[in-house]
């Protein structure tokens, strides 16, 4: 994130412990997990929690229950505030979405580069060159869409309060959540066949690249 939304994003930290009232702070919570799916800014989202702690914190020392200052559908009052915020133009979520793909895959690529140094140490077969197999690239692309569902299913479901539907959700996600797994671990063992060997040096290359390009995007983008 850009130096002015670090910033603001430590004020609000700052500011959101000022807060005593438990309610108010889980009130708060389930409001920024909301609108962090908001497309909107990262910049203009700490700017709508800085005004949301802001208003909590002046109801408080006034005495007034939270649902006389924000209303009873809390959802709602987030969508309105949203509703007059700017959009993210087509140009700036294309990169938003190339910030964060370069993040995830560095990750699952260093991950996937542990286990196969760990592997060429129990039985050396062609080190320094490590294999890229199909299955490899198959629950890498799983993980991937799988944790992007799961933080938009989590944003937009922060203000559930129906507890029999939400358990029957939970439970069922967390059931397909199991299954990706079996068929990440499937892939990874069954499906070897062979995409690419690439030494060890050029696979640390690669990942340090795309860290690298995650950060200059991450540090120009609002």
């Amino acid at each position: 994130m850009s130096k002015r939304t670090k910033q603001l994003l430590n004020e609000n930290n700052a500011l959101e412990n000022c807060i005593q009232n438990p309610e108010n702070k889980e009130v708060l919570t389930n409001m920024v997990v909301y609108i962090r799916a908001a497309n909107i800014s990262p910049y203009d989202q700490e700017k709508v929690r800085r005004d949301m702690t802001e208003m909590i914190l002046d109801g408080e020392h006034r005495g007034a229950p939270i649902k006389d200052v924000i209303g009873e559908d809390y959802r709602l009052f987030c969508d309105d505030v949203i509703a007059e915020i700017p959009k993210l133009t087509g140009h700036t979520r294309i990169l938003s979405f190339c910030r964060d793909l370069f993040l995830l895959t560095s990750m699952l690529l260093a991950l996937w580069l542990f286990f196969q140094c760990v592997q060429q140490m129990i039985k050396p077969s062609t080190w320094p060159y490590v294999t890229l197999t199909a299955g490899n690239l198959i629950s890498g692309l799983l993980i991937l869409a799988l944790s992007t569902a799961l933080v938009q299913a989590i944003c937009k479901n922060a203000f559930r309060t129906d507890a029999g539907p939400k358990k029957k959700e939970a439970f069922l996600f967390f059931l397909l959540l199991f299954f990706a797994m079996l068929l990440c671990m499937g892939a990874n063992v069954f499906i070897t066949y062979p995409i690419a060997s690439i030494h060890l040096l050029l696979a640390l290359g690669g990942i340090a690249l795309l860290f690298i390009l995650y950060k200059i995007l991450d540090s120009k983008l609002d």
